[in-house]
């Protein structure tokens, strides 16, 4: 009974001790002079992180990006490669402070070595892909406006007419890449899509600039689509549901050169898509995330509007 009575006067105690000091530490506080209590409330404000967003570099207007025209790459540097990838990016709508090309999309490029050519046709002399004048990479490369781009990835043998070979039409170099902030997209027109893709042939797309600069969770939205075409894969594609691209550039032997050539990889599956030249034009239109959202329904960061004029 006496070790009870004890234990709570000891209580009792801690607790008028606690309320002492509570009440003493407000007394003080309210004694402070404003100018202090005001640094107080500063360095807790300096300790809460800013929110720093992707949206917060994007244009404040509707704006005609333009359409850079592709490079040569062949037998440049990767540091070359890089820093023209950084001088794009700085007049693109991306432009990001201190920006560095990400490692998982641009680090596995290789010291001089060729780049697969934008011309469609392979060398009629040694059958291989044509690995000088401007690269196929650096049309995506070039304008990191374009989150994803449209290509056709294969190449015409035995075909000796220049103009078609080097038809910008034919290469799928946009006419033109805007950007409205009122809808929060990317607009990409292309003039067309100029050859028939029925398997085992088709168009794909490329994702390398999603990839690069974290919208690399994308969708493409059918109900606001009018193109018709057709994805190769019915049961896992892009329009299914939100998917992930992993599109990067590395060294591959795929050109058929001694050391291979530095090349857009891999092969994504779910990107890949059917379309008759008669089809006419239409629009895709892609819902991009740069965290994987709950579902397809989810606001877009961004989205992105393709069209085919004809």
């Amino acid at each position: 009974m006496k070790q009870n009575k004890l234990s709570l006067i000891s209580l009792v105690c801690i607790v008028l001790a606690v309320v002492v000091i509570f009440i003493t530490n407000s007394c003080k506080n309210k004694n402070l002079p404003d100018s202090q209590k005001q640094e107080q409330r500063a360095e807790i404000v300096q300790t809460v992180p800013k929110e720093n967003t992707e949206t917060d570099i994007l244009p404040k207007r509707d704006i005609d990006v333009g359409v850079n025209r592709p490079i040569q790459l062949s037998y440049k540097s990767k540091n070359d490669v890089l820093a023209l990838r950084k001088k794009y990016v700085s007049n693109s709508i991306f432009s990001i402070p201190d920006y560095e090309p990400s490692v998982a999309v641009f680090g596995q490029i290789t010291d001089g070595k060729p780049w697969y050519s934008t011309e469609i046709c392979k060398d009629s002399k040694k059958n291989l892909p044509v690995i000088t004048g401007p690269s196929e990479e650096s049309r995506f490369i070039n304008n990191p406006s374009m989150l994803v781009a449209l290509e056709y990835p294969f190449l015409w043998s035995s075909v000796n007419n220049r103009e078609f070979c080097n038809s910008s039409e034919n290469q799928l170099i946009p006419v033109k890449i805007s950007y409205s902030k009122s809808n929060n997209e990317i607009i990409v027109k292309y003039s067309k899509l100029p050859f028939d893709a029925n398997p085992p042939f088709f168009y794909q797309f490329n994702g390398i600039n999603a990839n690069d600069l974290g919208y690399k969770y994308a969708y493409v939205d059918l109900k606001k689509s009018t193109l018709k075409f057709k994805f190769s894969y019915s049961s896992n594609n892009l329009s299914t549901d939100v998917q992930e691209f992993q599109n990067f550039i590395h060294l591959g032997g795929s050109c058929n050169y001694d050391g291979g050539c530095n090349n857009g990889s891999p092969r994504q599956f779910f990107t890949e898509f059917n379309y008759n030249e008669n089809s006419g034009g239409g629009e895709l239109y892609i819902k991009l995330w740069r965290s994987r959202p709950f579902n397809k329904d989810v606001s877009a960061d961004i989205n992105e509007r393709i069209i085919i004029e004809n």
